[in-house]
């Protein structure tokens, strides 16, 4: 009754074909960002690593960061130096790109042979990235961080292990955990539960411990603080600032994901015999890190938390996916109710965040008993059609929504749309709906390629210039980033001059233009508060410092992850008396503003790109003459 679909041989014409679709897959659908999201915070570690007394005093760097345990920012520097931030920036995230996906297909090489292989390699591609709370992070980014370059030799490591090389696995994990030990924590939970025997893992297990307890008491960091808990103060404002480190304050849907993970990979391991180990190894990974992050919420440990264990999930999905693939050759070929059971898991996959997931569980049991115990149930013909059909409409509806709710707009008529290029409307395309498309033109080139094998060549030719066209259009050059670029490189000299390396200065949403125009030390913001799980000094600095912006009324001065504005801060706007209260901090040299402030005197004006986009300098030692307006409360 259970049949598998055997991998198909492929002509080197054909595998030419399919390694390019696959190329313009990603490159698509991982268009270079710019200095965005994280890649700031690592572009400004690059920074500090340069000249570090400019940012003595600046929020994110004074206390310390997770800085200090990366040699990626001593890569970053080199290269920033040699060849200025933004071509640093472009050229080590491609190379991160081209290792990523290189390591992606030879892990993929050892489970899949023949469609599967280019499925899996799709999948993993093109489907949202996003894991955990808020979907803040993703595997495989768009822009610079250690993340991604510590990913790549983590899929090596499993790779490896895959094939029985042990040591150059852990020699994998290594260069990872010295890139990013959180996100190598993944491999090398995999490398531990995958390439040992049970005696072997208890044995490194109680060596492992034998080696931390001597690191601790050692008072070698990280593991000094092993046995330090989160005090209620520090606790309570990383609970506030960064609400998705911490398992209970994740909202109820977001669990939705990881449990369908799970799910998935524990039908896996039961249906797929031929590669029980390696789905029971991932199920493992992916139940040891959240069961670590759950403790975390009973157990508060700086170490525990820090680690934030819960991002294995950035490996259990590339696994999972995986997975689901292993699970759809040993179920679609079985028979008709197999195929359906199938159609009925992939309707409760596009529908997990809401009701799916546990439509899925019922699902996820009928196929284990369908590949155990055989069972298989006679229905009636009209069963059939409208099961179909309820799966289509499922299917349909929720494909409906996705693109009418996605940023993708065919609207010719769109004035918005008539400003956007072709090629940012086709990597627009490419990102909303590249998990739908290109897997459906890989199945339509296999068809193709099993009738006419001779189509390989006028299709690789197709795919090659499609290639080269995303490729010259992969960084972006639109005229506001070129002008940041151009910015970035000559700076604002006269700014420069005023502002000195030792001074500290407040730039409402201007931070990234401190650090990486005049690489100068920011006074504060809420972006700046992000590392304060490290340290507690950050914590208790961060909330005092934004606490006096909030005054001056601009969003960046709010320090909880979702915002709560009382009616004083809702009303707040920057005058002379919120000036003269922010600039009584004596830590805080200039205030820089995008309007003139009645009644004080700017030291300069100064525009970034535009002429009449004028910015006030203003001096704080002047205004702390003044008595504090708000002193009194």
């Amino acid at each position: 009754m259970i049949a598998t679909v055997s991998p198909l041989r492929i002509p080197r014409p054909s595998a030419v074909t399919l390694a390019l679709l696959v190329a313009i897959a990603w490159m698509s659908t991982h268009r270079y960002q710019g200095l965005a999201h994280d890649g700031m915070f690592y572009a400004g570690q690059a920074i500090f690593r340069l000249d570090s007394i400019a940012f003595a005093r600046d929020l994110f760097f004074a206390y310390g960061s997770q800085d200090n345990f990366t040699v990626f920012s001593g890569l970053y520097a080199w290269a920033v130096f040699k060849f200025g931030l933004p071509t640093a920036s472009a050229v080590m995230l491609a190379t991160a790109h081209v290792f990523w996906l290189s390591a992606l297909v030879w892990l993929l090489q050892g489970i899949f042979r023949g469609p599967s292989l280019w499925l899996a390699v799709i999948l993993v591609v093109t489907l949202p990235a996003s894991y955990g709370s808020y979907g803040l992070l993703s595997y495989g980014e768009s822009f610079l961080t250690a993340r991604i370059w510590a990913e790549a030799p983590s899929l090596l490591a499993v790779a490896c292990v895959l094939r029985g090389y042990r040591v150059w696995a852990v020699v994998a994990v290594a260069v990872a955990a010295s890139i990013h030990p959180v996100i190598a924590f993944a491999p090398a939970l995999f490398v531990f539960y995958y390439g040992f025997s049970w005696p072997q893992q208890l044995l490194l297990a109680l060596l492992a411990l034998g080696a931390i307890a001597g690191l601790n008491l050692a008072a070698i960091p990280p593991f000094a603080k092993l046995a330090e808990v989160m005090d209620p103060t520090w606790l309570g404002l990383a609970t506030v600032r960064s609400p998705f480190v911490f398992l209970d304050q994740w909202r109820p849907e977001e669990y939705h994901a990881p449990l369908f993970l799970l799910l998935l990979l524990s039908t896996t391991a039961v249906c797929d015999v031929t590669r029980r180990r390696l789905w029971r190894a991932a199920l493992a990974v992916l139940a040891s890190g959240m069961g670590l992050a759950l403790l975390a919420v009973f157990w508060p440990g700086v170490m525990l938390i820090q680690m934030q264990p819960w991002r294995v999930l950035w490996l259990g999905k590339v696994l999972a996916v995986a997975a689901t693939v292993a699970l759809w050759r040993t179920t679609w070929g079985g028979s008709p109710y197999s195929r359906l059971l199938l159609g009925a898991l992939l309707a409760c996959g596009l529908t997990v965040e809401s009701t799916g997931l546990f439509c899925a569980v019922p699902v996820a049991v009928l196929i284990i008993c369908w590949h155990t115990l055989h069972l298989e149930p006679r229905l009636p013909s009209w069963f059939w059609a409208l099961a179909w059909g309820a799966i289509a409409v499922v299917v349909a509806e929720n494909l409906f929504w996705r693109i009418a709710l996605s940023a993708l707009t065919l609207d010719s008529d769109d004035a918005a749309l008539l400003q956007v290029t072709l090629a940012d409307r086709l990597f627009i395309l490419a990102k909303e709906t590249g998990w739908l498309g290109f897997p459906a033109v890989l199945v339509g080139i296999y068809w193709l390629l099993r009738r006419r094998m001779a189509s390989a060549k006028w299709m690789s030719a197709v795919f090659g210039l499609t290639l080269v066209y995303f490729a010259y259009h992969w960084q972006r050059t639109n005229d506001w980033q070129t002008a940041e670029e151009r910015l970035q490189e000559a700076g604002i000299p006269e700014l420069a001059a005023l502002i000195q390396p030792q001074h500290l200065t407040y730039w409402p949403e201007g931070h990234h233009y401190l650090w990486f125009v005049l690489h100068r030390g920011s006074y504060a913001s809420f972006h700046q508060a992000a590392g304060l799980i490290f340290s507690r000094q950050t914590a208790i600095e961060a909330e005092r410092r934004l606490a006096r912006l909030k005054t001056l009324g601009f969003p960046d001065s709010r320090f909880a992850w979702v915002p709560i504005r009382s009616n004083r801060e809702s009303s707040a706007s920057a005058n002379l008396d919120s000036l003269i209260h922010v600039c009584h901090d004596p830590i805080l040299d200039y205030v820089i503003l995008s309007q003139p402030i009645q009644g004080a005197d700017s030291v300069a004006a100064f525009s970034l790109h535009r002429p009449d986009e004028q910015y006030q300098l203003y001096a704080c030692a002047p205004l702390r003459a003044f008595p504090d307006p708000y002193s009194a409360s």
